[in-house]
């Protein structure tokens, strides 16, 4: 039996698409986070890559945003891919079957509405001479490298 169950929330906004045929699909990554913690004691997310179809990806397109907390019913499926140097590569996403807002609609609107506010950026002043913060080197972790992912 192929079934699975995921409650997370929305790692960015959905991203909406059309085959040629026409047929309304949805890609996005809901973040889970596991029942225990790392060696640190920090908390251990994962980035479950997700696609839905039809009225689902409708729903999920006009409803939900980055944040929106989710359950997600649906079944795993996976890909191979040759590339041209002859390497495979297996790809692993979560087909959607149901999707189930798991936060009021005006929990929702307000994220939404909070999400795509404009902001400005204050004008430095230029009669106070400000120092450089020293440069840090950017620390690996997981949601920079999922932002990498080409799927």
């Amino acid at each position: 039996m192929n079934k699975v169950i995921l409650v997370g929330r929305l790692a960015n906004k959905p991203y909406q698409g059309f085959t040629g045929s026409n047929v309304e699909y949805s890609r996005f990554t809901i973040v889970t986070r596991r029942t225990y913690n790392g060696a640190n004691n920090e908390a251990i997310s994962d980035f479950i890559p997700c696609v839905a179809w039809r009225q689902n990806a409708e729903f999920v397109n006009k409803y939900f945003d980055k944040g929106s907390l989710l359950l997600i019913e649906g079944t795993v499926q996976s890909s191979r891919i040759t590339a041209k140097d002859g390497t495979i590569s297996t790809s692993i996403s979560i087909n959607a079957d149901r999707v189930q807002a798991l936060e009021s609609k005006a929990t929702n609107e307000e994220r939404r509405k909070s999400n795509t506010q404009e902001f400005t950026i204050p004008s430095p002043e230029m009669n106070t001479p400000t120092q450089p913060e020293a440069f840090e080197e950017p620390t690996n972790n997981d949601v920079d490298d999922f932002n990498d992912l080409d799927w």
